[in-house]
């Protein structure tokens, strides 16, 4: 029981210190005349306080209210942008639906959701799905499903084409070292040719004529600049046939070279030394006396913390700061080096004990492709066209990382069982690929569900950690019941979580099928009829339990993986080899592992501290036991990972600092100096603002091209909206994680409002009012004090008349 008003409770306390006081001065009836009046009235004070209880009940809406969002914006125009109006028309003939367009050059879904998120509204989505401003559609979509919303969303067929190029990697990069671009192209329509063609400062360093046929493709470039300042880089692609946006066939790069940063490091003679020393100025020293302030980098190998000891509140504050700190491993260093719960460790992404590390998430999906499933769905879909697709959405989730293994089965097709895989964005691509194979083998192929469980299991049997199977079937099950009860409960008994999800059209109540939420009932596993919708199943991310260390395990091989792609360091990065040997250490909250070996241990480990970055290298120097990681291709992390650390590798005094820039969101220009700063910008004058040590200043160029402010160089692009082009398949899985669905355009006049109408039907919790039997009891005793005192008043008169009569 909850109160809405605490603080009047606060009352109870004077009223019974005062009737304790007056029981002292009373006796006899009065005695209880003054306790029921101190219980009437702390009843009724509580009565006062409002209090309540939370109550579940059921709310069936058979005109559930519809919001139809349609996205107008500028990337959107490769789409028919009437199908929007057309759904709406549809859908207001048979429940209330408003109309919502979001128009201009930005789009701003994220904010659109929100603002139409009340408790049991449904909206639909008829978009591209890119989100380029405001709130991120992805927490959008999060926080309109806490407040009882349902999303959909309408995947359109395009009626152009378009392919666009854009260019990533640094601004500020180092003279002489080799940097690594990558030249996206993205494409919405059939197959593609274009010409290629990359210059940097007015020379052509890449040209190719290319057919596309997928709708990204990424190429790298490595560049190394010879002499310091500015450079450009521009990418132009010149598409034969149909491009419906010219804005996006060329992209302009600014970067600027700086001389070799100096770097601190206090390690021996190594291979991580090697590497160092041909990209950095390097200067190998102790930190006794060392003045920290003129070096980019501090690296710190294989030192125990009663060495560093000396040294801790130096380091400390140098990072703090706007400083970066790497520490290295070794047979000296974290846990063997007394690193647990020690000054150093405290401006470190990791904690110096070991993690428990139960093998990650192990996921098999066993995909229905027996005879059935070759029938309609809707329309043109097959059933096993549908089963496919949820299968693709487990895979995309993204929620599932690297640190999660996904294996396929499929009962009844001719497809290969795929084995577990590592979820890496290569091999999420690979899964996908396979799985949109996977096909029944003729019309009349059994619904042999028990074999693929007992493969399953056998999949399963050398897996640790978090274990599940995902059945997708129509549940179309004729034979064999009683083998798949067995299979499925053996699966159950061996604590594997086991899910049953069944496609069908129509709402639960028309299914044809039974059996399989029979059998799962038997089982002990989760069943839902899920019809046409996606699947509602959320993959929370996995934490590590922290163990006490009793043992060291002995193990002679490590293989090396990436947990965590979307960091500048690891971005487009590839890891490969064994290490022979790491140090035990636990990331800390708010820290991000970025490559680990395959029993989950992290290996990169990183995070800010202060204004600066710090980072952990939990192997050694590659005298011993990770050799392997400062040899091509793996070096390329070592350098990545101080890079990221000097963030800009200009030298200090006055800097010009500003990003390259979109059209129409304008940036800020920062100019580190001692006075005031006379700038131009596009032949304007800049007014600037004082901000700490620094002056800033806002640039909104009006055409796309190069820059230059006081010598440092700009570049701005075509507007954010012509960047992401196309439907986006991750929002899709995103929106049907959390129960949401998504349909083609042809199916979803059909299908949207089924799903609405199922989705319609919901628990809702809501405070009742519980002063009401505070309220009755007070009256009870107050009654029942009058009613007491009236009949001791009767006996007493009674008793008095009986004397007088004598």
């Amino acid at each position: 029981m909850n109160v809405q008003e605490p603080l009047l409770l606060l009352l109870i306390s004077p009223v019974l210190l005062l009737g304790f006081y007056m029981l002292r001065l009373r006796s006899g009836a009065n005695r209880a005349l003054v306790l029921s009046r101190m219980v009437i009235i702390s009843l009724l004070i509580i009565a006062l306080s409002n209090p309540f209880v939370i109550a579940s009940h059921t709310i069936r809406d058979d005109t559930p209210s519809v919001t139809v969002v349609a996205d107008k914006t500028i990337s959107c125009d490769l789409f028919d942008t009437s199908q929007a109006e057309s759904l709406q028309e549809y859908l207001k003939t048979r429940t209330p639906t408003k109309y919502k367009e979001v128009t201009g050059i930005k789009t701003a879904l994220g904010d659109a959701i929100l603002k139409n998120s009340a408790s049991g509204e449904h909206i639909v989505l008829v978009s591209d799905l890119n989100n380029n401003h405001g709130v991120n559609m992805g927490d959008a979509v999060i926080l309109a499903r806490r407040e009882g919303a349902h999303i959909y969303a309408v995947e359109q067929t395009p009626i152009h084409t378009d392919t666009g190029v854009e260019i990533a990697g640094s601004k500020n990069i180092i003279v002489g070292n080799e940097n690594t671009y990558h030249i996206i192209i993205r494409h919405v329509g059939e197959e593609i040719t274009y010409k290629l063609t990359v210059q940097i400062d007015g020379n052509t360093l890449y040209t190719e004529t290319i057919t596309q046929i997928g709708h990204e493709k990424v190429i790298p470039l490595p560049y190394t600049p010879l002499t310091e300042g500015a450079h450009r880089i521009t990418a132009t692609i010149a598409p034969e046939g149909d491009d419906r946006f010219k804005l996006n066939n060329v992209f302009y790069k600014s970067v600027f070279a700086a001389p070799k940063p100096k770097v601190l490091y206090t390690g021996c003679d190594s291979p991580l030394k090697t590497v160092l020393a041909e990209l950095y100025d390097l200067h190998k020293t102790t930190l006794d006396g060392a003045k920290l302030e003129d070096y980019k980098v501090v690296i710190i190998e294989n030192k125990d913390a009663k060495t560093l000891d000396p040294h801790v509140q130096n380091l400390k504050s140098y990072t703090a700061n706007g400083g970066a700190l790497l520490v290295v491993g070794g047979d000296n260093s974290f846990d063997r080096g007394e690193y647990n719960n020690s000054d150093i460790e405290k401006a470190l992404p990791v904690l110096s004990k070991p993690s428990k590390y139960g093998g990650g998430r192990n996921v098999v999906i066993v995909i229905d492709a027996s005879g059935s499933t070759d029938w309609n769905l809707y329309n043109d879909i097959k059933f096993i066209g549908h089963i496919d697709a949820l299968a693709q959405s487990i895979v995309n989730n993204r929620n599932i990382g690297a640190d999660t293994k996904i294996g396929v089965i499929a009962f009844g097709s001719s497809a290969e069982e795929i084995g577990f895989l590592s979820a890496t964005s290569e091999n999420k691509m690979i899964l996908n690929k396979k799985i949109a194979n996977i096909w029944p083998k003729s019309k009349i192929a059994p619904t042999s569900m028990d074999q693929g469980l007992k493969s399953a299991q056998e999949m399963l049997k050398e897996a640790s950690g978090v274990k599940l199977v995902i059945v997708l079937s129509d549940g179309n099950i004729r034979e064999n019941k009683n083998e798949i009860e067995t299979a499925a409960k053996e699966l159950v008994d061996e604590g594997i979580t086991l899910y049953f999800r069944q496609v069908g059209i129509g709402p639960k109540s028309a299914r044809a099928f039974t059996s399989m939420e029979d059998i799962a009932e038997t089982a002990g596993a989760d069943y839902e009829y899920i019809g046409t919708k996606g699947l509602n199943i959320h993959f929370e991310p996995l934490p590590e339990e922290e163990e006490e260390k009793e043992e060291k395990e002995v193990l002679h091989l490590f293989g090396l993986i990436i947990t965590d792609s979307e960091h500048f360091i690891t971005q487009y990065q590839n890891v490969s080899r064994d290490l022979t040997g790491y140090n035990d250490i636990t990331p800390k909250i708010g820290a991000r592992r970025l490559v680990a070996i395959t029993i989950g241990k992290p290996v990169l480990t990183v995070w800010n501290f202060g204004l600066g970055r710090t980072a952990a290298i939990s192997t050694d120097n590659g005298n011993r036991w990770a050799g392997v990681l400062y040899t091509e291709p793996n070096s390329k992390l070592i350098s990545s990972t101080v890079n990221w650390l000097i963030g800009d590798p200009r030298p200090a005094g006055d800097t010009i600092t500003a990003p390259d820039l979109w059209l129409g969101t304008p940036g800020r220009v920062t100019i580190k100096t001692a006075g005031i700063p006379d700038v131009s910008f596009d032949n304007k004058s800049l007014s600037f603002t004082k901000e700490g040590d620094h002056y800033t200043a806002v640039i909104d160029p009006k055409e796309d091209g190069f820059y230059n402010i006081a010598g440092y160089e700009i570049a701005a692009n075509y507007p954010l909206e012509y960047r992401e082009i196309g439907f986006n398949e991750e929002m899709r899985a995103h929106i049907e994680e959390y129960n949401g669905s998504v349909h083609p355009f042809e199916e979803a006049k059909t299908l949207l409002l089924g799903d609405i109408k199922a989705n319609s039907v919901r628990v809702v919790n809501e405070p009742v009012s519980a002063k009401m039997p505070f309220i009755i009891a007070s009256l009870i005793i107050f009654l029942g004090e009058v009613i007491l005192r009236r009949l001791r008043q009767r006996k007493i008169t009674s008793n008095y008349t009986q004397r007088e009569e004598k």
